[in-house]
This record gives C-alpha cells, sequence and structure tokens, in this order.
C-alpha cells in the first residue's frame, strides 16, 4: 500500500468516525437541559442573587440531618415558610416541589416514597420578612 492509499484510508476512517458521532448524538437524548425555563430564570436571577446574599449574610444556611427515612431542617428562625425543591441530577421527571410553613426552627419531611440515590436539595424561604436561598447536595442510602 503506497502512501496515497494510506491517506485515502485514513481521511476516510476519520469521516466515518465523525459521521457515526453525529448520527449517536443526535439519536440520543442525553443532552437536555437541567432547567427546561432557564431563559426565564435568568431574568430574575437579581432576586435569587440577593436571596444567596441573605442567607450567607445572616448566616441563615440550614442544616440537614437524615435520621432513618426522614430528612430534618434545621432553620435560624422560628417562623419560615417556603418551598423545597428536590431535583434528581439523572432523571428530571422525578423533580418534586413541596411548600412548606413551620412554627419552630426544624422541619422533618418523610423521605420513603424518595428514590435512593443523589439529590440535589434546592430550599427557598421566608423568615421575619427576609427571603432567603440555598442549595445543597443529598445522597439517600
Amino acid at each position: 500500500m503506497n502512501w496515497g492509499m494510506k491517506i485515502v484510508v485514513g481521511l476516510g476512517s476519520f469521516m466515518l468516525l465523525i459521521a457515526s458521532a453525529g448520527i449517536y448524538m443526535v439519536s440520543k437524548d442525553t443532552d437536555t437541559l437541567v432547567d427546561e425555563d432557564y431563559y426565564e430564570k435568568g431574568l430574575v436571577y437579581d432576586d435569587v442573587y440577593k436571596r444567596k446574599q441573605n442567607t450567607m449574610d445572616d448566616g441563615a444556611k440550614p442544616r440537614l440531618q437524615l435520621e432513618g427515612d426522614t430528612l430534618s431542617i434545621f432553620f435560624i428562625g422560628d417562623v419560615n415558610k417556603g418551598e423545597l425543591s428536590f431535583k434528581r441530577p439523572s432523571d428530571g421527571k422525578l423533580d418534586l416541589k413541596i411548600p412548606f410553613y413551620t412554627a419552630s426552627n426544624v422541619f422533618r419531611l418523610p423521605l420513603s416514597t424518595f428514590l435512593k440515590g443523589n439529590w440535589t436539595l434546592e430550599l427557598a424561604w421566608e423568615s421575619k420578612e427576609r427571603s432567603y436561598m440555598d442549595s445543597q447536595s443529598l445522597f439517600l442510602q
């Protein structure tokens, strides 16, 4: 095989590799976005930034504690009202939003119906007329 044939075989192999990769990427739907409404969330990011900054300034980051199949969330304030957003990185169809209200500094949530594995918990709440937001990783066993 002369050098001209080697170049043709090399270029042909490369083109076949690129075409195969393109067909594979188009046929698989694994490149979906984490948030479908990312544009709308980007427009109101100032509010998210203020809430996260309030959490840092006030030292209001909630403490998570797993006790069996119950998740306890400890807040610094007594009266807390907001929303818990459970996001499953591996399957967006399992994402769940739960509103909550507490008259004490702790909120308990049974997790027996949740699938085991990695979750991201996003907390958005209000306490004493101040808005807060935090995000934490959670691994259920």
